[in-house]
């Protein structure tokens, strides 16, 4: 019996005006396991979410959250079956964020864009770093783990790591600055590849 899948999920966290908007739109096997948006205090709120989505057909997902201290902004759009498990929490208390994205991802059967970009524009007293990831796969086994922290302008951390299995192309991009002088370092692979990634900023306790 072949599913059909058409999902579209747009989550944008916009907390510089502290505003949280979420909308989801399933069709076929699809099962989201609920999301909670609770106040972590009077200037700050937390906000979970939980997904599963297994399917075939045409697949369409989007998540942004934006800030001061930290930036994420992740789709992916393609046909084929797809089998993703996720988990996604933001926790905003007066300046402090922390920002958590899990995802296993399972692809075949059809061609996946994928694009991921994650940003810590405080750190190192403004300096900031960024990692963006880019991909056109027609097979991925993926498990992927992104984080941004930040308590002010002095205590940053971004991390990402991925295990990824591919058929296609993959690309990653890590910068450090937003000048001319920034440090850059890129890195492409196309064909069949199996990748382990851990890359980490952090600049805690630096003054």
């Amino acid at each position: 019996m072949i599913r059909e899948l058409v999902a579209t999920i747009t989550v944008a966290v916009f907390v510089a005006s502290i505003m949280l908007s979420s909308g989801l739109i399933e069709h076929a096997k699809a099962d989201d396991a609920g999301s909670n948006m609770l106040p972590s205090s009077r200037n700050g709120f937390l906000y979970d979410e939980s997904s599963k989505v297994e399917g075939t057909g045409q697949v369409s997902i989007k998540g942004s959250f934006a800030d001061r201290s930290a930036n994420s902004d992740k789709w992916m759009k393609g046909t084929g079956s797809i089998n993703l498990e996720s988990l996604r929490s933001m926790n905003k208390i007066g300046q402090m964020v922390d920002f958590t994205r899990k995802a296993d991802l399972v692809f075949q059967g059809g061609q996946l864009k994928d694009r991921n970009s994650l940003a810590s524009p405080l750190f190192n007293r403004g300096i900031g770093v960024s990692v963006k990831v880019r991909s056109n796969l027609s097979h991925v086994d993926n498990s992927e783990t992104e984080m941004i922290g930040s308590i002010n302008r002095f205590n940053n951390a971004l991390k990402y790591n991925t295990t990824i299995a591919f058929d296609g192309t993959w690309a990653i991009t890590t910068m450090q600055g937003w000048s001319m002088n920034m440090n850059r370092s890129s890195q492409r692979y196309s064909g069949s590849f199996e990748i382990q990634k851990n890359i980490e900023f952090n600049d805690f306790g630096k003054n």
